[in-house]
């Protein structure tokens, strides 16, 4: 079994008390190109339709809690609150772009008339609206670059259609937009879910999909193409170490809450074991993870919040 030792953490209850915000309005949590973390909240989240299907719309108040964090000690160095005020849109992601914010939709409608639903809007930080447009429907992850190139990968209801969407935009898979919402790259595989997105230390795109279960590396021009071990396929999230020699994923269908590792030799993953993120001695039971490049945020049962830069692990 691998360790990776845990050094530090907030309260995120004590935090969520410090701004007045109820633990209900976490939506979700994500790192930037930044390096800072994002937690995006909510005033109401809407129930699933039918129990299943997310609706596109909240009309509701989102804010985040922005934090300043030492990557190596895991300690936060400060922390803000940005309200951006109401809107319509039904947003789970949250990114910087620039100077500003996007914030984006899992799901949007298309539309005859007026057309499609615009369920990706970058505010400034006090909220105002900058522009807004159409990343599709289906999103399953978000990340911005560094140069503001927003890369979208999809589920399978963005890939095959719904909402109303006859030829879905994410029918690809995986799309590298422009900050302006124009497409600049999209992906050449058999994607009918992208189950997982990461990007690395040199903003190489590394995504994960079914149904052939690759693990793919793109510089946008040439593809690497891995193949994870077989007990691990479905993984949700993974990581590459800063080391550029280890992956770590979570194990997949009906073991999301656990991780692994595989070691990168050359263009084949070799080598396999568990992987436990450990406080003060004793494993941390996974809530919620959320991974970028060889970065994590990792929230424990106990609501505390860990941040780590995986540079290697032993």
């Amino acid at each position: 079994m691998k360790t990776i030792h845990m050094t530090s953490h907030i309260d995120l209850k004590e935090l969520f008390r410090f701004y007045n915000c109820s633990m209900n309005s976490l939506v979700n949590i994500q790192i930037g190109y930044d390096a800072r973390v994002y937690i995006l909240l909510s005033t109401h989240i809407p129930e699933r339709i039918q129990g299943m299907f997310v609706d596109t719309k909240a009309n509701t108040e989102y804010s985040a809690i922005r934090l300043s964090v030492d990557w190596e000690s895991g300690e936060v160095v400060h922390h803000e609150l940005l309200e951006f005020g109401t809107h319509k849109m039904n947003f789970h992601f949250i990114q910087p772009i620039g100077e500003n914010i996007l914030l984006l939709g899992a799901r949007c409608r298309y539309y005859e008339n007026p057309g499609p639903e615009k369920n990706a809007v970058i505010v400034d930080v006090m909220g105002n609206v900058v522009k807004e447009f159409c990343l599709g429907d289906g999103i399953q992850d978000c990340i911005v670059t560094d140069s503001g190139d927003i890369i979208t990968s999809y589920f399978d209801e963005g890939v095959f259609g719904n909402f109303g969407w006859e030829q879905p935009i994410g029918s690809c898979g995986l799309i590298v937009w422009s900050q302006n919402g124009e497409i600049k790259w999209q992906a050449d595989a058999d994607i009918c879910d992208c189950y997982a997105l990461n990007i690395d230390e040199k903003n190489h795109v590394w995504y994960y999909y079914y149904t052939d279960f690759n693990l793919v590396k793109t510089d946008l021009n040439r593809d690497v193409v891995y193949k994870p071990k077989k007990q691990n396929d479905g993984f949700s999230l993974f990581l590459i170490a800063k080391d550029g020699r280890t992956i770590i994923h979570d194990g997949g269908y009906n073991k999301h809450f656990d991780f692994f590792a595989e070691t990168i030799e050359g263009e084949q993953l070799k080598g396999y074991g568990g992987v436990d993120f450990v406080y003060n001695g004793i494993s941390l039971l996974n809530k919620m993870c959320s991974f970028r490049s060889s970065r994590v945020v990792f929230v424990d049962s106990q609501n505390r919040l860990f941040v780590k830069d995986v540079v290697t692990i032993v």
